[in-house]
């Protein structure tokens, strides 16, 4: 284990509200000044110490990361163009919910939650109604607002804007910045189910062979990380690497150098496809100093890559490309509609590739069961169709192996042959 390394152990295991120095660490754990201080900083960035004024640097409780589920008023009156009028001392809160006032004032209050956001005309009634329910106040088509309403705001702290936009407009936008928030708090990334590098296990530069199989046999691992004296990640080392090679060879001379690295903030889905291209079962994660935090297994990437969106009623651009592709007799069909074309009048190019991805991925699902990646796709395009053309997309699959499988996709209109594609998948 690395003098670095040991350091942030021993921060670590300190009382929370334990003070620490350069100096003490230096002299406590017998290591130079210049070590104690990087690892002091490397442990200011995982959130094990914190330097406040005139209380120095103390240990502190971590924190879990927190994950943004909702949007800030100001961020509203960004995406809608709005003018704040009043109460900018609650822009800073959040909200999920949303409602519009196109009711009675009788009505109305059932759907006036507290902290919510209420879209509404001219009416000064119904935003002194919202106000009294702690409802910030979004009015549209740019009508003025009485100096009763913005006193009483500004008196609560509650922002009350005014948009130019009408209200169908606004309700479209905000709708739509609340899917993308939950589409992207609902994707996973490594930072959420890395092992750190001292549950997993890693090797320095400084130790040789002999050190790697006596970590096999204390982990049950076979790759691992190696990194420098300051915890930086100089090579990873496997099994492969140490083959018949003799047990006191230094690991730097054997290792596999510069390996792929990742952060924490990269998502399971784009790790998952880098792992199956380049055949990796283990990447090093790194903080933004390139120091070792852990490690991230493929395993791990596919146990813990997110469910189908689909499912929680958030759709993306191809979730909506794909909504009406059906499977009749063995065969896929779906109509050209408005938003599928492009500005010639045509079926867009982008559209075909995306229906002819996701009936890949379903047709060799229903056949290996496994994780399919798109590895080339080579498109085309025979003849026109435009909108309300019934389509049928008849897949076929070419060639096979064990890690891949050629498929080859045809697409009529009645009987005519209007596009196709031959599609190379990885099977991982």
């Amino acid at each position: 284990m690395s003098k670095h390394q040991e350091i942030l152990e021993y921060l670590e295991h300190l009382a929370i509200g334990k003070r620490v120095s350069v100096r003490s660490i230096a002299n406590h754990l017998q290591v130079s000044e210049g070590t104690a201080y990087r690892a002091i900083k490397e442990g200011e960035r995982r959130g094990l110490v914190e330097t406040r004024p005139r209380s120095g640097t103390v240990r502190v409780e971590q924190k879990p990361s927190v994950r943004i589920e909702r949007l800030t008023y100001a961020e509203i009156a960004r995406i809608s163009d709005s003018e704040v009028l009043a109460g900018e001392a609650g822009l800073g809160h959040a909200f999920s919910k949303f409602s519009i006032g196109a009711m009675t004032q009788q009505n109305i209050g059932r759907y006036l939650v507290k902290g919510g956001l209420l879209i509404v005309g001219d009416r000064e009634n119904i935003q002194l109604l919202a106000l009294e329910n702690h409802n910030a106040i979004l009015v549209t088509g740019g009508f003025s607002v009485s100096k009763r309403v913005i006193s009483l705001a500004d008196s609560q702290g509650i922002p009350v804007m005014v948009t130019h936009y009408d209200t169908f407009t606004v309700a479209t936008m905000i709708n739509h910045a609340l899917s993308n928030v939950r589409i992207k708090t609902d994707l996973k990334t490594v930072g959420q189910v890395y092992q750190s590098a001292v549950d997993y296990g890693y090797l320095t530069e400084t130790e040789d062979i002999k050190a790697y199989h006596s970590l096999i046999r204390q982990t049950k691992h076979v790759r691992f990380p190696v990194v420098s004296a300051d915890n930086q990640v100089l090579g990873v080392i496997s099994m492969r690497d140490v083959l018949g090679k003799d047990e006191h060879l230094s690991l730097t001379e054997v290792m596999t150098e510069n390996p792929i690295v990742v952060k924490t903030g990269t998502s399971l889905a784009s790790i998952s496809q880098k792992m199956i291209f380049e055949d990796l079962n283990m990447l090093p994660v790194v903080s933004d100093h390139h120091s070792l935090l852990g490690v991230i297994t493929r395993r791990q990437v596919m146990e813990n890559l997110p469910d189908n969106l689909r499912q929680n009623n958030l759709y993306t651009y191809s979730d909506q490309i794909i909504a009406n592709l059906s499977m009749v007799q063995g065969d896929y069909q779906f109509v050209v509609e408005p938003a599928m074309i492009d500005y010639t009048g045509n079926l867009a190019q982008g559209v075909l590739a995306e229906l002819f991805k996701e009936i890949t991925v379903r047709v060799l699902t229903q056949k290996k069961q496994k994780n399919i990646i798109i590895e080339q796709m080579m498109l085309y395009f025979l003849q026109a169709v435009q909108i309300d053309d019934k389509l049928t997309v008849r897949p076929q699959i070419i060639s096979e192996n064990r890690r891949s499988l050629l498929l080859d996709i045809a697409v009529y209109l009645n009987s005519q042959m209007v596009a196709k594609a031959i599609v190379t998948t990885k099977i991982n």
